[in-house]
């Protein structure tokens, strides 16, 4: 049947997020369709649609004549009440007596006093869909009068609005080509209603809490915390503690040599004494996006860059930048930037680096891409929407808009690129990787088994095979499990275990407690390498990669039982071996291997007389 409606593009695009609500309606309880709000419904052409879905429609306007033409047009659907039309003005007559809705449309209508009230009607977990004329219109339609230029929308005024009751699922603001047969200047936006104070996130407020500790003080709760590891968390601190800004990166940036600056930072590592002052970046990578390609450019063609451009400001970066993102690695030796360093380490107990992404309006630097690590992100200055996407379909999972000082920490393993807003100013956010899977649950078995089928020897580096072993072993039993699988978590005494310099510095109860937990969790995995193994809904490529490291440690389950069922004290010095093997290895990957090792080597390895 031929649809009686041309619904916008935007309002279309929203269609499978409208019929979850009808179809949420249906299978419920309750007999009553859910409401819709139409505001300035003008004819009615989208009041048609949510209609035709199955929604409760109350369409207002002030032209009556539109208004009747709606009338005649759904004679029926006013009789049997699914139509309610309403002539109004909106800006003068209480809005709060149109009672309350699951949808709030409003398409070409804006008004600033208005929307906070209209915001108000729509129940929780509503839908809002938001479109109208943003600033710059004016140069593809001339306003018919001041007021209509004074209604023009400014960069990011609907997320702005929508900051702190709702979820952005989807935003859109720019020039619209050939959009219902014109060019135009639109913002638009679908939001769900969520409870008020506070932003959306998939967490409780004590997570979130958490979080803003970690950058507040040196404060451990975060780890303990059960979106660690597993699900990601927005918060605004009171502060982030971090006085750097888009002058400061860029004056690091001043006279940049990549051949320098990776001099300058390879002989720190390597230093004998690491005390010192501490080079200030790796490396500066240059990123763009042009529609699906992206383009980069060679470490000397970046120093030319830099050299020409004179890149002092933010507005430089506007003027002068053409659009590239500045990506800077490892700004932890920055003197600004060397507090939050410090503070997250004693903090988390993790390895960690920081990067540094400068971002023009309305421009997205790098493409969607899989961390191997945790990030901790930081917006310092301006805007941007971080998209997460579904491991396995790609689709959108969420749309997260952070401004200046908000935070957001998102787990590893969850595809994701981001996108500055269309702003006047360009967008700078840290990104701190914790570096988590190496401290977590299948390392530090793939270290204990290895320590119990290797030698270390007797000097003060660990060989190199037995580190390719750890490495390899440990990330194939990190294969036995998703992102939120304990086998990819931390040990509960984690941050315990980093801050002692050797077993005698722990508690003897905890010590205790470290040893049952990884006993038990040797037998677990054990059982975890015997079966098969679920990766429903993953890409056909990843499950083969899986499947191969899978297989590469596939009879291993004989040696962690065989290490589950030593005599305490022989399993005592293999456990506290292992862990101190992975942090010393983490933390100089030089691969210190100290006197703790070579105890562990003589009372927990097993012998090569022992095999079969």
């Amino acid at each position: 049947m031929a649809r009686r409606y041309f619904a916008s593009p935007w309002v279309e695009a929203q269609r499978a997020r409208l019929q979850r609500l009808v179809d949420c309606a249906a299978s419920s309880a309750s007999s009553e369709p859910p409401r819709a709000l139409d505001v300035g419904c003008g004819r009615g052409r989208h009041s048609l649609m949510l209609l035709e879905m199955g929604f409760q429609v109350t369409a207002v306007d002030l032209d009556g004549e539109a208004l009747d033409t709606l009338r005649q047009r759904e004679r029926g659907a006013v009789e049997k009440g699914t139509l309610k039309i309403r002539s109004m003005d909106l800006e003068a007559e209480d809005v709060g007596a149109l009672g309350h809705f699951d949808v709030l449309l409003v398409v070409n209508y804006a008004s600033r006093s208005l929307l906070p009230k209209l915001l108000q009607l729509l129940k929780p977990k509503g839908l809002l869909i938001f479109e109208s004329w943003a600033q710059g219109n004016e140069h593809f339609a001339t306003p018919k009068d001041a007021e209509a230029q004074r209604r023009l929308l400014r960069a990011n005024e609907l997320l702005e609005a929508t900051s702190d009751c709702f979820t952005v699922l989807a935003y859109s603001h720019g020039l619209q080509e050939d959009y219902e047969g014109r060019d135009c200047v639109k913002q638009m936006i679908c939001a769900e209603k969520r409870p008020c104070p506070g932003r959306a996130s998939p967490v409780s407020e004590a997570s979130r809490w958490c979080l803003g500790r970690l950058l507040e003080v040196t404060d451990a709760s975060f780890l303990q915390d059960s979106a660690f590891g597993r699900d990601w968390v927005w918060h605004r601190p009171q502060s982030l503690g971090v006085a750097f800004g888009i002058e400061d990166l860029l004056q690091l940036l001043d006279g940049y040599d990549p051949e320098a600056a990776q001099k300058e930072y390879l002989a720190a590592l390597t230093s004998a004494s690491p005390r010192g002052a501490r080079p200030a970046l790796w490396d500066v990578s240059m990123v763009r996006r042009r529609e699906s390609t992206t383009e980069t450019l060679k470490p000397q063609e970046v120093r030319d860059f830099l050299r020409a451009a004179q890149l002092k400001t933010s507005a430089d970066v506007l003027q002068r930048g053409e659009g590239w993102t500045l990506v800077v690695s490892q700004l932890q030796g920055a003197p600004a930037l060397c507090d939050l360093h410090q503070r997250l380490f004693a903090a988390t107990g993790l390895s960690s680096g920081i990067n540094a992404y400068l971002t023009p309006p309305d421009a997205i630097g790098k493409p969607p891409h899989v961390d191997d690590h945790d990030v901790l992100v930081l917006q310092l200055a301006g805007s941007k929407t971080w998209t997460l996407l579904d491991d396995a379909r790609q689709t959108i999972r969420e749309q997260v808009p952070l401004t200046k000082g908000d935070v957001m920490y998102l787990p590893q393993g969850i595809p994701h690129h981001a996108a500055a807003m269309a702003s006047h100013e360009a967008s700078l956010h840290l990104a701190v990787a914790l570096h988590r899977r190496p401290m977590s649950y299948s390392s530090v078995l793939g270290a204990l088994v290895t320590l119990r089928l290797m030698d270390p020897g007797d000097g003060d580096l660990l060989p190199a095979a037995l580190v390719e072993e750890m490495e390899g072993r440990s990330q194939s039993f990190a294969a036995f499990g998703a992102r939120e699988h304990w086998i990819n978590q931390l040990l509960p005494m984690h941050l315990a275990l980093v801050r002692a310099l050797s077993p005698e510095d722990l508690d003897v109860g905890l010590r205790r407690e470290f040893c049952a937990v990884l006993r038990q969790r040797s037998r677990d995995l054990a059982e975890l390498l015997r079966s098969p193994g679920a990766d429903l809904g993953m890409p056909v490529g990843a499950r083969r990669q899986r499947a191969l490291l899978r297989a590469s440690v596939r009879g291993s389950e004989r040696d962690l039982e065989e290490a589950a069922q030593l005599p305490e004290e022989d399993f005592e010095a293999l456990a506290c071996a292992a862990f101190w093997v992975r942090r010393e290895y983490v933390m100089d990957p030089r691969g210190w291997c100290g006197p703790v090792h070579r105890r562990g080597r003589a009372r927990g390895r097993r012998r090569a007389s022992s095999r079969s």
